[in-house]
């Protein structure tokens, strides 16, 4: 069953498909979340909160547009208003600890992402983020993040060349 089909029985209230739907979008939702808040219990609300906010106001989604990118850009609205309510600082911790234990493990490829993006600056990781796991077009990152197109494709080139570096350096 497609999303666009399952979303269709969520708006008349029929919830029997939503763990398909919450299965095929929650990395979207988590990574969305996790560039900003670090905090695990934190992030679970958030990601709940915004699931809660989708079903609210389903009617305002338009139906065959990319639910990935409009769940992203809600849930990082969301943690983003988080945030700034706590006013707490945003450290550059390791995501890895925070990676929900149903997302799984042994995709290795985003682990050595996440772990090698560390050292990237808030903005640079989360675009890359975006981008790279989940696989959101640049328009739509520009969109999630408030920033014209040129500059988001100039962040990630940076960011893009400075990963290289690491990797290369790490790799010697």
């Amino acid at each position: 069953m497609s999303l666009d089909d399952i979303i269709d029985e969520l708006r008349v209230c029929d919830y029997s498909n939503f763990d398909e739907f919450y299965n095929e979008t929650k990395k979207t939702v988590f990574f969305a979340i996790a560039s900003i808040v670090k905090d695990r219990a934190e992030i679970d609300d958030l990601m709940q909160d915004t699931y809660v906010k989708f079903l609210e106001n389903i009617d305002k989604y338009k139906s065959k547009t990319n639910i990935k990118a409009y769940l992203s850009t809600m849930a990082h609205n969301i943690a983003i208003n988080h945030y700034n309510k706590e006013k707490k600082l945003v450290h550059d911790q390791e995501i890895l600890e925070y990676i929900p234990d149903n997302i799984k493990k042994d995709d290795y490829a985003e682990i050595e992402v996440l772990d090698i993006l560390k050292d990237l600056d808030d903005i640079s990781r989360e675009i890359v983020v975006l981008h790279v796991i989940n696989d959101l077009k640049f328009k739509d990152i520009a969109i999630i993040v408030d920033k014209p197109l040129g500059t988001v494709l100039w962040i990630y080139n940076k960011a893009m060349k400075a990963l290289k570096r690491k990797v290369g350096a790490s790799n010697e």
